[in-house]
């Protein structure tokens, strides 16, 4: 007769104290604990955050080298922000095919206008609305034009580190420059996307 491991395995795992457990658990919030108040970098930081749960960091200037702050490039997640940018177009009425390619710099957004909209107006509305989700020193370029969604989907694969990168992107930006581009800039973005979602 063969033995079979799983009911003396299971049986085993039955006989461990259950307060095993909550001792690990506690001691491990104890250490947390103990980084924050003894000058953990990052006061009580949470890298796993659970779903709803808001975010939160403290330093002390005293805990910052200020010259590696001064160099500290802002990292974004790119995927996630076309994700939101597209999403967020589409909640408004008409608009029903959208595009978005974001690099460390530029958003790049190809855009349907709705049927009979002020191309003006269509353009704004999805300038100011990817201004007011990525951070300030981000340009927004928008086109309406068919062959924008060919030209970002071209360029969905790009890495920095691909030959002739910045051109590349530089020539589409440039064809996306000769539709209309909206009268939004970072700074008033945020104000503006407030009074349009108030209408």
């Amino acid at each position: 007769m063969k033995f079979k491991p799983l009911p003396f395995l299971l049986a085993a795992a039955l006989l461990i104290p259950a307060g095993c457990a909550d001792e690990v658990k506690n001691a491990d919030n104890k250490h947390d604990k103990d980084d924050a108040l003894n000058g953990n970098p990052m006061d009580s930081y949470n890298d796993k955050l659970v779903d709803g749960q808001v975010g939160y960091v403290r330093f002390k200037s005293t805990q910052l080298d200020q010259k590696k702050e001064q160099q500290r490039k802002i990292k974004v997640n790119k995927e996630q922000v076309a994700d939101m940018v597209t999403r967020m177009i589409l909640t408004y009425d008409g608009f029903e095919d959208v595009a978005t390619l974001v690099t460390d710099n530029k958003v790049l957004v190809a855009y349907r206008p709705p049927e009979g909209e002020d191309r003006n107006r269509a353009a704004d509305m999805v300038q100011k609305t990817a201004y007011s989700l990525v951070p300030s020193f981000y340009h927004v370029y928008v086109s309406d034009q068919p062959s924008a969604f060919g030209d970002i989907q071209s360029l969905s694969t790009s890495t920095v580190y691909d030959k002739n990168y910045n051109s590349v992107i530089d020539s589409v930006v440039n064809k996306m420059k000769k539709a209309p581009q909206g009268k939004t800039t970072p700074n008033n973005a945020a104000e503006n996307m407030k009074e349009e979602m108030g209408r």
